[in-house]
């Protein structure tokens, strides 16, 4: 039997990580030598954390937060992909409310993460976007890889959201030469304009401490970026899906390094295999905290259960309780569906033990689909 065990949290109960490790060993108890791929869910927005959680390996190094300073910084790898967080390095959380300004932030400290990854031999890269303090449309991170961005006197432009303005050519002709057999791809669900009222520098520019004069400055430097971008590379970044994102790092990366964009949980199958192991599986196991409303639950996980579903997977769901929307579970894929607790007071409350509870359910759930089987 091939199972796929892709739990979320039962929140202040059972972690995510323990809940794979309960459902695999109530799968063993009954099948030892079933086939399982474990893939816990973390709620948050740390892809390093995921990746960690997934069997990852973490790799520290020494960078540059967006005002320049050092710090340490993590990066994650799985199955040789390399997961690139922008907020580890080019993150808000690395500046108090008065440093906020992204006129002055760069994205080069994320830079020097990949670099430090390419010295390591890997060549295949996923930049998460979400959470930057950055407003440089990624010329930062490409400074760090070998480009130059020059003004009208051939000078390089600082690199940042001010740089961008200046902008009158690119020098392409120093680029790391192993991004010629490198991949990028761009994460993000970012789908709004690149640039305007719509667009990155009044959307999310109030958020990186920009004032209304600094809001229309970043709209100009990305507007000025975009048509060098144009006239070097023959690209409209403007008509770019996602280009935004990360403050416009999907723009530069996508221009000049060739990177996909693409949502989080498509890169989450594309990193972790779980698509592949998905299709001729026996079994999904899955969970969450609660049921209130089913369009609240964790979005991976549901589009698991959509893809297990028309791939004629039986999915089961375990829940910490279920208050609402039992029919609507069963009508988006799950098989079955299993409590550990009658309601929220009875899991608050309740001095039983959740990881025997768990043991015992998936235990039982096995058994009938052996038995199911072996009838068969």
């Amino acid at each position: 039997m091939k199972v796929i065990i892709a739990p979320c949290e039962i929140r202040n109960i059972i972690d995510a990580n323990d809940m794979a490790i309960y459902m695999e060993d109530g799968v063993r108890n009954i099948i030892k030598n079933a086939q399982i791929y474990k893939y816990p869910l973390l709620d948050g927005d740390s892809p390093i954390e995921q990746t960690r959680a997934l069997g990852g390996k973490i790799y520290e190094k020494e960078t540059l937060d967006p005002l320049g300073r050092k710090i340490n910084s993590k990066y994650a790898v799985l199955n040789d992909k390399v997961i690139i967080d922008l907020k580890e390095s080019s993150g808000l959380r690395h500046l108090s409310i008065e440093e906020r300004n992204p006129l002055l932030t760069s994205t080069f400290g994320t830079g020097l993460l990949i670099l430090d990854a390419l010295n390591k031999g890997y060549r295949d890269f996923y930049i998460y976007t979400r959470g930057s303090a950055t407003n440089d449309a990624g010329i930062g991170i490409l400074k760090s890889l070998g480009l130059k961005f020059l003004d009208s006197n051939k000078n390089e432009v600082d690199l940042n959201a001010k740089g961008l303005y200046m902008i009158r050519d690119v020098d392409v002709s120093m680029k790391d030469k192993r991004l010629d057999e490198t991949s990028f791809t761009v994460v993000t669900d970012y789908t709004e304009e690149y640039s305007g009222l719509h667009g990155i520098a009044y959307t999310y520019g109030p958020l990186k401490g920009a004032t209304p004069l600094m809001i229309e400055s970043l709209d100009r430097g990305l507007r000025n970026f975009a048509l060098i971008v144009e006239k070097k590379m023959g690209i409209n970044i403007e008509k770019v899906n996602g280009s935004g994102a990360g403050g416009g790092v999907a723009a530069g990366l996508y221009s000049f390094l060739d990177a996909d964009i693409i949502p989080t949980t498509d890169a989450f199958y594309e990193i972790s295999n779980l698509k592949n192991n998905l299709f001729d599986a026996d079994l999904v196991l899955t969970g969450s905290t609660e049921v209130i409303k089913w369009e609240k639950l964790n979005s991976l996980m549901m589009d698991i259960v959509d893809k297990a579903h028309k791939n004629h997977v039986p999915v089961v769901g375990i829940f910490g309780y279920i208050e609402n929307d039992l029919d609507k579970l069963y009508s988006n894929g799950f098989t079955g569906i299993y409590s550990l607790y009658k309601n929220r007071l009875h899991m608050n409350n309740s001095f039983m033990e959740p990881q025997e509870t768990l043991l015992k359910t998936v235990e039982s759930i096995i058994s009938l689909m052996n038995d199911e089987q072996y009838e068969g």
